[in-house]
């Protein structure tokens, strides 16, 4: 394509965390003079949601192509960026405890719930000015961009039934033991923390593959192959 659509990920990332815990096992089913470690092991299970955000692109037909340019990545001089994809791909997370804490021994047990939304708002698909109402050139510029906002939207959804999958093996719903629950909610925290570290580093790599396979030669010649030379 004669003009590079090129894209900037934003990595956004905010980590929340409420606690909780009660002195008995209230619905457990178990008597109040039940063990500590029996009511632990009864409290609900660990959950682990990841789920999509819903995006809605929008096009932006604003800004000439040397004000696009400037919002790409260095791209070959030989190529005026055209169009442009813009998206945040990150992920809000909130992280629970169900938990139990014996007072007179310094002890608590609590099992974690996990929340995680995989975000690529606010995604915005800018097109030069120059070529609106361009009965050529804007109909092939805009599908080249579609192509690159299925990029972010498939790998999100492929992404969240993966990272659902791995919280829960990394994690794990194992009853966690500590001598308060805000050190429980720390220790699970930190873990929660560096595994969505670890994924956005990973995603970074696989998005940067997936749009690179989009922003070939051959699309940047489309064009001028096809509507002749740029104005």
């Amino acid at each position: 394509m004669a003009g590079s659509a090129l894209h900037t990920l934003l990595a956004a990332a905010a980590l929340a965390a409420l606690g909780g815990c009660d002195r008995l096992a209230p619905g457990t089913g178990l008597p109040a003079f039940a063990g500590f470690e029996s009511r632990c092991e009864s409290l609900p299970a660990a959950r682990f949601d990841v789920v999509t955000a819903p995006v809605e692109a929008k096009e932006d037909y604003s800004l000439a192509y040397v004000e696009i340019a400037r919002l790409a990545e260095p791209s070959s001089a030989q190529h005026r960026t055209v169009g442009l994809t813009h998206a945040k791909f990150g992920y809000r997370s909130t992280l629970d405890l169900e938990g139990l804490e014996d007072p007179r021994r310094g002890r608590v047990c609590a099992r974690a719930r996990v929340r995680v939304e995989v975000t690529t708002a606010p995604m915005t698909v800018y097109v030069a000015r120059e070529y609106r109402g361009d009965p050529c050139r804007e109909p092939l510029i805009v599908e080249h961009e579609r192509r690159h906002v299925e990029v972010f939207e498939t790998y999100a959804a492929e992404s969240a039934t993966r990272l659902a999958r791995e919280l829960d093996e990394r994690i794990g719903g194992a009853v966690r033991y500590a001598s308060t629950m805000a050190e429980a909610q720390q220790a699970i925290r930190a873990e929660l923390a560096a595994h969505l570290e670890a994924f956005m580093a990973e995603a970074r790599a696989d998005l940067a593959l997936r749009h690179a396979a989009i922003d070939t030669p051959e699309e940047y010649e489309k064009l001028a192959r096809e509507c002749g030379p740029t104005r």
